[in-house]
């Protein structure tokens, strides 16, 4: 960092409003520590990919000779991203304890966490967590579906409109340039 940054913003660290502000938020933060947690960390495109694929290849391995495999595999899912962080898994979002769902806590992508069946957290057991995401998925689908369905008639309107509109200023042209070879004023 070039010396002149950091000196601008040692200056403004010093600053006694910085100061105050720094406190209060220091005190904020101690009054709700679970609220505070960061847990999803910043995972790199190529972390992104290599968990993909190697969830594919054990959806594949496992499920080989099988005619049909399922979506998703939490099972499958949880080896191949790595074992909970904090109860969290990637993937999974916030919606769901995870702490509830998944025992174990080996940092070992080759051992699968099994699921659990908790009272009344939906998405528990791996079929009601099959059952979340498919269900969120087809919401999503749904309002995907509705959404192109409104921008394509609105997309429609405005080429019907600008097609009516280049029709209609080329027929007056053509109009006109007729009617001026043959020395008729045009209507």
């Amino acid at each position: 960092m070039r010396g002149d940054y950091w000196e601008t913003l040692c200056n403004i660290w010093a600053a006694e409003r910085w100061q105050q502000t720094s406190t209060i938020i220091k005190v904020n933060r101690a009054a709700n520590p679970a609220a505070n947690m960061h847990t999803g960390g910043s995972v790199s495109f190529a972390t992104h990919q290599s968990r993909l694929e190697s969830y594919s290849q054990q959806m594949i391995e496992k499920y080989a000779g099988e005619d049909e495999q399922p979506p998703l595999d939490p099972e499958v899912w949880v080896a191949a991203s790595g074992a909970p962080k904090k109860g969290h898994v990637y993937g999974f979002g916030h919606s769901i304890d995870m702490s509830r769902v998944l025992s174990g806590g080996s940092s070992s992508a080759s051992q699968t966490s099994v699921f659990n069946a908790g009272v009344g957290t939906p998405g528990t057991s791996s079929s009601d967590m099959m059952g979340f995401i498919a269900n969120t998925i087809s919401g999503l689908e749904s309002r995907l579906a509705e959404s192109m369905e409104t921008h394509l008639a609105q997309m429609q309107m405005q080429v019907t409109d600008a097609l009516q509109a280049q029709l209609s200023q080329t027929l007056s042209q053509v109009i006109s340039q007729t009617f001026s070879q043959v020395n008729i004023p045009p209507p």
